[in-house]
């Protein structure tokens, strides 16, 4: 067909059927026979035919908006999540709606009441703590929400990364290469992900090779590589000598490590090893380039997006209801770690 727009009739012409039918396919209501169906989404695919967003809201008697609350607008990661999420939910025909925190838990309070007054659709949380407060808060919503980043308190579905497990392999890791005093660079424990489960899969990994915590090797940063830095200054002060490794909770940390140990006359990896978590761009193009957990934080923003839509779908109040999805990870090795080559 040459017309440049193409309406409702236009489909049903193409399709040999009714416009009632189009209707029904393309907002998912209602009984289409599935030899229909499949001719009208045929047509659909090879025309590139999307109904007008608004004339769709109205039928489905929804915004078509998803509100998405990031702790930090220029972090790497989150780019990433809203990248996976705007892919998943613009093919939904939905707009996404950011709301930036910058790690303010009030305005995190200000966005879920923001989302609600626009009557948005549903809602991501890319959270790096939950109170209770947040557990009231989104009892309250009456709105699909989706949490990323840490374990809901009060069944809210949520897209998290196995910390424990991959922390404890990393450290496995520096282990099994013969570095014994691994230092820990970590973050406040309100940030339960970060701060409670990476840093236990670093204690288990000890504690399986029969090596004890030792606090002079175990400092706080704050996600930043000046507080890398600095964490990586107090480890060397408080420990009294040179450790064997640094394992810091993430990319940025672990540059500061480095160019700690760099400005102390040090090499790495042959007097100290580094590590981190993230296994962004500043892993790979560091030099050293750094060996890294690598978390696909797109692959978790669409996994955020599949569950939030399947929320909106659903009739069913406590659809999904403790669901808790893993995302997988993968420790990417790279020159920062020195090797055992016994």
């Amino acid at each position: 067909m040459t017309k440049s727009i193409l309406n409702l009739k236009d489909i049903a012409n193409l399709a040999q059927t009714s416009s009632s039918s189009v209707s029904r396919v393309i907002n998912s209501s209602g009984y289409v026979k599935k030899e229909v169906r499949d001719r009208i989404q045929v047509i659909l695919d090879e025309t590139g035919y999307r109904p007008n967003a608004f004339a769709k809201a109205l039928h489905s008697k929804k915004s078509l908006t998803i509100g998405v609350i990031l702790p930090k607008i220029n972090a790497t990661s989150s780019g990433e999540n809203v990248a996976g999420i705007d892919d998943y939910f613009s093919k939904q025909g939905y707009s996404v709606i950011l709301g930036n925190t910058n790690h303010s838990v009030d305005k995190e309070f200000e966005y879920l009441d923001l989302f609600k007054e626009k009557q948005v659709d549903g809602i991501i949380l890319i959270a790096t703590t939950l109170t209770p407060e947040h557990q009231s808060r989104i009892k309250r919503l009456h709105i699909p929400i989706v949490i990323m980043g840490q374990k809901s308190l009060d069944g809210t579905p949520c897209v998290v990364f196995n910390e424990i497990a991959a922390a404890q392999e990393l450290t496995n890791y520096l282990l099994d290469n013969h570095h014994h005093n691994i230092g820990y660079i970590g973050v406040s424990e309100e940030d339960v992900s970060v701060g409670v489960e990476r840093k236990q899969g670093y204690l288990n990994a000890l504690e399986k090779h029969g090596i004890k915590k030792d606090e002079r090797l175990l400092s706080i940063g704050a996600f930043s590589v000046i507080s890398g830095y600095d964490a990586c200054q107090r480890i060397f002060e408080q420990f009294g000598s040179t450790p064997d490794a640094i394992f810091a909770a993430n990319d940025k940390m672990a540059i500061g490590a480095i160019n700690y140990i760099l400005d102390q006359g040090l090499s790495i990896p042959e007097d100290v090893s580094v590590c981190g978590v993230g296994g962004g761009v500043f892993a790979q193009h560091y030099n050293p380039k750094i060996t890294s957990l690598f978390y696909d934080s797109n692959s978790a923003g669409r996994t955020a997006a599949n569950l939030l839509y399947r929320l909106i779908q659903s009739d069913e109040k406590d659809f999904l209801k403790n669901h808790i999805e893993f995302v997988q990870y993968k420790l990417v090795i790279r020159n920062s770690v020195k090797l055992n080559i016994n």
